[in-house]
């Protein structure tokens, strides 16, 4: 009987009921930056996988350093909140890629925490090029 109940649609695969709009929860991920080759000033995106927010979304973050060290290679506020504006279906963090040295240096940003939603992709990647 589930068998056939697969096969016509009425039941998922999951067994979970299948999210339809506008029920579903607002699902935000951060998406990694591109290879940076100069220094500049650039935006890291956070964007609703669900398309244009129906509300305000708030998105807290924070960047983090890895080989690329805050204030010495990048400058961004190291941690915030920023909103995804109804109508929207993204925000942008701004930072500054300061220099750019002899190897490749990373840092990332991560959501902390979605209002009113969940955390998608939680975590970007930004690199900045070694000069050549």
């Amino acid at each position: 009987m589930v068998l056939l109940l697969l096969l016509l649609g009425i039941v998922p695969a999951q067994g979970a009921a299948e999210c339809k709009p506008p029920d579903c929860p607002i699902v935000v991920d951060a998406y990694d930056g591109p290879v940076h080759e100069r220094a500049g000033t650039y935006a890291a995106v956070l964007k609703s996988r669900n398309g244009a927010a129906k509300q305000n979304v708030e998105v807290s973050y924070k960047f983090v350093d890895g080989t690329a060290k805050q204030g010495e290679d990048y400058r961004a506020e190291p941690s915030g909140t920023v909103t995804i504006k109804a109508g929207a279906d993204h925000a942008e963090v701004p930072y500054t890629v300061l220099r750019l040295d002899d190897r490749q240096k990373q840092f990332t940003l991560q959501i902390t925490a979605v209002k009113p939603g969940q955390i998608g992709k939680s975590v970007a990647v930004f690199t900045i090029a070694g000069k050549r």
